[in-house]
């Protein structure tokens, strides 16, 4: 078959005939009739005027052409092939044109569909004062007596369950005697250990032209006294991070991305950072359990502006963005109520670039069946990197209403939750594989939850730590935390000190 690029050769080499153009004039013939018809030349000329000639000079006409009748009909003939020639070529064509537009569109369909398995190990080693967990009773009162009476000292509890996170997942390294989190899957009981934090697989898979699928799953190794009829845990399990699709329509003015599915969510800014090879520090800071959860749900994300510097986000989903370690979110609904969760930002041209975002979130209460029942949160925050120097600051506050029985103590139906926390992290890579860094965050929170118990929560942590990069897939990291209770809280021995080295795949 004859191919495009031959076809439009052909046609651009066939030459335009005009139709009826006359035999050329032989110009010497016509010369030489002139001479033998006696035609002057110019001395002759003068010297007839000069003898006052009567008779006055016309000019010999040429014989003109006669029009030859088989020279046109050959030529007509030949203009004719010509014509159907290129009626055939341009036939040829568009069948070959339709052809490539059939294989282009099978084409486009076959190569973008690529595939990618990435992920990392992380391995580390972790030591925790007093017995590990981040949390005393209130034993006899002594701080809190007004829930005398109401709820049993045992169950008012001064500190955070979370402060002694010593990995990238925020693992306490004990929960001890919490009665809000109870899931204990370190259970270091206040002992030093090695522990594989996760075995992290990420996926991904281009669909077409302008869509992906995505996820990203931790492998938990933990341990389990398979003796012990009343443990509670699972020993080694899978958790589901992400998992979701994202289409990238084609846009002029801005761009766009949609995603649906287990997403992450669009409040704040550690959660763009919160995995292992991510994150600065080892682990996450105080709020980030108020902005680190992937709900499920949909979310739009739009770049505007020539630059693309003006980000906004809209998010519906089931929950909202607490982390589902915190007992404040899950992936399946218990009401119709969703939430809907938004966005601002704008990054300014300074360094890398310096990001200013406000973010917030309302939505019906988590694991509660009432529409009625409100959380709410919103917050602001900052990121500049410049000259080596990375800088991170966040604030985020908020409000779990909550439900409480007419005439049963507070929050008896539903806890209730009021909180307000911040964290700022400064880091500086003095060498290509150096990065020194400092993290100071706040938390202050009060968690009650009927006769079932009460949190009151006002720390605040120092955590300087060094992070090591060897070569572009190894990452070591130390820090070490100092816990501080605030508030007239007592304090007590809960200090972190953690490592971690993380393996890309």
């Amino acid at each position: 078959m004859l191919s495009l690029a031959h076809a439009l050769v052909i046609a651009a080499q066939v030459q335009p005939v005009a139709r009826g153009m006359p035999e050329p004039i032989d110009v010497g013939a016509a010369n030489e009739a002139e001479v033998e018809a006696g035609t002057p030349d110019s001395d002759g000329a003068e010297e007839g005027r000069g003898a006052g000639a009567s008779s006055e000079q016309r000019p010999v006409e040429g014989p003109q052409p006669a029009a030859s009748g088989s020279s046109l009909e050959a030529l007509e003939q030949r203009l004719s092939a010509v014509e159907a020639e290129n009626a055939a070529l341009r036939e040829e064509v568009e069948v070959l044109r339709e052809d490539h537009t059939f294989l282009d569109q099978r084409f486009q369909r076959v190569l973008p569909l690529t595939g990618r398995l990435g992920g990392y190990v992380d391995f580390g080693y972790f030591w925790v004062g007093g017995d590990g967990s981040g949390v005393r009773p209130d034993t006899g009162y002594q701080n809190f007596p007004e829930h005398e009476g109401v709820i049993p000292d045992s169950w008012v509890f001064m500190g955070d369950p979370l402060s002694t996170a010593i990995n990238s997942r925020g693992d306490p390294a004990d929960t001890g005697e919490s009665r809000q989190v109870t899931f204990d899957g370190v259970d270091s009981r206040g002992k030093s250990s090695f522990i594989v934090n996760a075995l992290n697989l990420s996926l991904f898979a281009g669909i077409g032209k302008y869509a992906a699928v995505e996820g990203l799953f931790d492998l938990v190794p933990r341990g389990r006294d398979v003796a012990n009829p009343d443990g509670l845990f699972v020993g080694d399990y899978l958790d589901v991070k992400l998992a979701y699709l994202r289409i990238s329509p084609p846009t002029k003015r801005f761009d766009l991305d949609i995603m649906a599915g287990k997403i992450n969510p669009v409040v704040g800014y550690e959660y763009r950072i919160q995995e292992a090879t991510d994150r600065l520090t080892v682990t996450p800071s105080l709020i980030c359990r108020y902005t680190c959860g992937r709900p499920v749900g949909v979310k739009a994300r739009a770049r505007f502006l020539g630059s693309r510097a003006l980000i906004a986000a809209l998010s519906v989903t089931n929950g909202g963005s607490f982390a589902e370690g915190f007992g404040f979110a899950s992936d399946v609904d218990s009401n119709h109520f969703k939430t809907v969760a938004s966005r601002l930002s704008y990054v300014i041209p300074v360094g890398a670039g310096l990001e200013i975002g406000a973010s917030g979130a309302f939505g019906a209460q988590d694991l509660q069946p009432s529409d009625r029942v409100f959380q709410w949160q919103y917050g602001a925050d900052l990121h500049l990197e410049a000259s080596g120097f990375e800088l991170t600051g966040e604030y985020m506050m908020g409000n779990v209403q909550g439900e409480t029985e007419m005439g049963g103590p507070a929050c008896g139906l539903a806890p209730c939750l009021n909180f307000k926390g911040a964290y700022g992290l400064l880091g500086y890579r003095a060498k290509n594989w150096l990065i020194p860094y400092f993290r100071t965050d706040w938390r202050s929170a009060l968690h009650t939850s009927g006769a079932s118990f009460v949190y009151h929560s006002d720390v605040i942590r120092f955590t300087p730590g060094f992070r090591f990069e060897v070569g572009t897939n190894v990452i070591m990291k130390v820090e070490y935390s100092v816990n501080r209770e605030l508030g007239g809280i007592p304090n007590f021995a809960n200090d972190i000190f953690t490592t971690s080295v993380v393996a890309r795949i």
